[in-house]
C-alpha cells in the first residue's frame, strides 16, 4: 500500500476513534465530573430544600404556640356534677378569651362569674346573692368536663366541677337516633327523642335519671362526660350543643 495512502487510512480510523469516544463521553469518563457537579448542584438545591423544612417548621411551632393560646369555647349550660360548691347550672358566655356567666342554684341563689380564658384555662372570680364569692380556676380537660380550684377568706381548698348536659346525644352512638336535652337550675330534665316524645328526669350531681313509663333509669356519666351508661345496658354519646 502507497505509504501516503496508509497514513491518511490511519488518520482517517484515529478521527473516527476520538469522535466515537467524544460521543461516549456522556455516559462516563469526564463527565462523571460534570455528574459531581450535578449532584452538588442537587445538594445545593436540596439545601433549600432543608431550609424549607426548617422554616416549615418555625412556622408549625408558631402554629402550635398560637394554638395553645387559643382560647378555648365554653360557650352554654353546665351543671354542677356534685361537690362542695353546691347543686347549680351555669351558663358562659364568652366572646374571645372574655367569659362571663350568670349561676342558678338549685335552692334559689344567684350568682355571677366572670374571668379569662387563657388556653383551655379559665382563671375566674365569682360571687352570689348569698355574699359568698372567691377566685380560682377551671380547665377544660374534656369537651363536656370544666374542673378546679377555688378560694376565699373562709375556704382554702373548695373545688368545683362542672358538665355540659344540654345539647344532643346520641342513643348508642347513633345519629339516626338523636335525644335532645334540656335542663334548669334544679336539676330538671326533658329529654325529646328523635320522633318527638318526651321523657322527664332529673340531674343529682353525676348521675342522670329519666322516667318514662313509671319506670325510673339511672344513667352514669363518664369522667369525661361524653358518655351516659344507663342500668338498661344501653348507653348515650355526646353530639354536640342543641
Amino acid at each position: 500500500m502507497n505509504p501516503n495512502l496508509r497514513l491518511f487510512f490511519l488518520v482517517a480510523v484515529l478521527i473516527v476513534a476520538f469522535g466515537g469516544l467524544a460521543q461516549a463521553q456522556p455516559g462516563g469518563g469526564k463527565s462523571s465530573g460534570a455528574a459531581n457537579k450535578n449532584s452538588a448542584n442537587t445538594n445545593s438545591s436540596t439545601s433549600p430544600a432543608k431550609a424549607a423544612t426548617k422554616s416549615t417548621a418555625n412556622p408549625t411551632k408558631a402554629v402550635n404556640k398560637s394554638t395553645s393560646t387559643t382560647p378555648s369555647t365554653i360557650d352554654g349550660k353546665w351543671w354542677t356534677s356534685g361537690n362542695g360548691f353546691g347543686d347549680s347550672e351555669v351558663i358562659f358566655t364568652q366572646n374571645g378569651s372574655n367569659v362571663s356567666g350568670v349561676i342558678h342554684y338549685a335552692d334559689g341563689r344567684t350568682g355571677t362569674i366572670n374571668g379569662n380564658m387563657v388556653g383551655k384555662r379559665l382563671q375566674h372570680t365569682w360571687t352570689n346573692s348569698s355574699g359568698d364569692g372567691g377566685t380560682g380556676w377551671l380547665e377544660l380537660s374534656w369537651n363536656n368536663f370544666l374542673g378546679g380550684p377555688w378560694h376565699n377568706q373562709k375556704v382554702r381548698d373548695g373545688s368545683w366541677t362542672l358538665m355540659r348536659v344540654e345539647g344532643k346525644w346520641c342513643f348508642g352512638g347513633s345519629r339516626n337516633r338523636i335525644r335532645r336535652v334540656a335542663h334548669n337550675e334544679r336539676g330538671t330534665v326533658v329529654v325529646v327523642t328523635e320522633d318527638g316524645s318526651r321523657d322527664g328526669g332529673r340531674l343529682d350531681g353525676p348521675w342522670l335519671f329519666l322516667e318514662s313509663d313509671g319506670v325510673t333509669i339511672k344513667g352514669t356519666f363518664d369522667f369525661r362526660a361524653n358518655r351516659v351508661d344507663w342500668s338498661t345496658g344501653f348507653y348515650w354519646t355526646w353530639c354536640g350543643r342543641n
